[in-house]
């Protein structure tokens, strides 16, 4: 796997995958780079086991107690409610782990957040002063309007901002470190693997991170913060293009593209090759059809999509 997560949320992954097919030996072969790639994937795949095995002695235990209490009923209708009884539970458990591993992280996130989305979906909001929130797929944000505040904070994801000024009252967005101050304007602001990205549709916002960013942006010009900082420009239409489902290309690479890709689909797209994901591409793509979309952007290099079950892509080059 080459997109960014933690070992042990590559674990979980690594666990449905092998639970989903097991006889695949292309999913074992990548399994097993994987797992030999770092002392940290062993030793998440290990505590993955651990728990799993927690969970399922636990399942063991409980249809004991089922079991016990089932001895005195006829041979066939006990070997039938064994089955169904004791394996479905401790399956269902077992997968259970590995999903809670993986969205853990979203139930605390519904506890901070005023606003949410799901995947593949689209909100817009209108805030008491007026102003206008488009939020994209699967993001957050948390909203604090007083007399003499209006703030957003970006929880995940990415949301676009059509501000109502008020000079006593600036509308600040957060987003990690960074903070976006609208000077009268929309404007576009994406997180996403340790970076934070402000584009400005109209208008004009003021952008600050400690130490690293302290500028004002025009219409059409974009900053990107991570451990450095990179700006440019495009043409101001692009920005906030997916409020219209339209995902607009202009010499980014396949992996961002990606990256771009993954709250529209509710599948999990899994990159295996990095030379593929350097390739670059420009275009427009429809997100009414991101799995469609996926398929043109890495055909056009050779790349395949291989879908195990709805909920996984594995995105190979040739």
């Amino acid at each position: 796997m080459t997109e960014q997560r933690t070992p042990q949320q590559a674990a979980a992954d690594w666990y449905l995958f092998l639970r989903e097919d097991p006889d695949d030996e292309d999913i074992k072969a990548r399994f097993e780079q994987w797992l030999s790639e770092d002392d940290a994937h062993a030793a998440a795949w290990a505590r993955m086991n651990v728990t799993t095995s927690k969970i399922i002695s636990a399942a063991t235990l409980h249809q004991s107690v089922y079991a016990a209490q089932r001895r005195h009923e006829p041979t066939r209708r006990r070997h039938v409610w064994h089955f169904r009884r004791f394996f479905f539970p401790i399956a269902a458990a077992a997968t259970a782990c590995a999903v809670a591993i993986l969205n853990g992280p979203d139930l605390l996130l519904q506890l901070r957040a005023d606003y949410i989305t799901p995947v593949a979906d689209i909100r817009d909001l209108r805030l008491s002063d007026g102003s206008a929130v488009t939020l994209a797929p699967h993001s957050a944000i948390a909203v604090d309007m007083t007399s003499t505040v209006r703030s957003v904070r970006l929880l995940r994801g990415e949301a676009l901002f059509d501000v109502r000024h008020d000079a006593a009252r600036p509308f600040r967005v957060l987003a990690a470190d960074v903070e976006a101050t609208d000077i009268g304007t929309v404007f576009d602001v994406r997180m996403e693997e340790g970076a934070t990205t402000v584009a400005v549709r109209q208008g004009a916002v003021h952008v600050r991170e400690r130490g690293k960013a302290d500028r004002d942006l025009q219409a059409g010009e974009w900053i990107r913060v991570s451990d450095d900082v990179v700006t440019g420009s495009m043409p101001s239409e692009m920005i906030g293009a997916w409020r219209d489902r339209t995902l607009i290309a202009d010499n980014q690479t396949i992996k961002q593209m990606i990256t771009f890709l993954r709250p529209w689909t509710k599948a999990r797209i899994v990159l295996t090759s990095q030379a593929l994901g350097e390739k670059r591409v420009t275009g427009t793509y429809d997100l009414h059809k991101p799995e469609a979309s996926l398929r043109l952007i890495v055909g056009s290099y050779g790349g395949t999509v291989k879908s195990i079950t709805p909920w996984f892509d594995f995105v190979s080059g040739r």
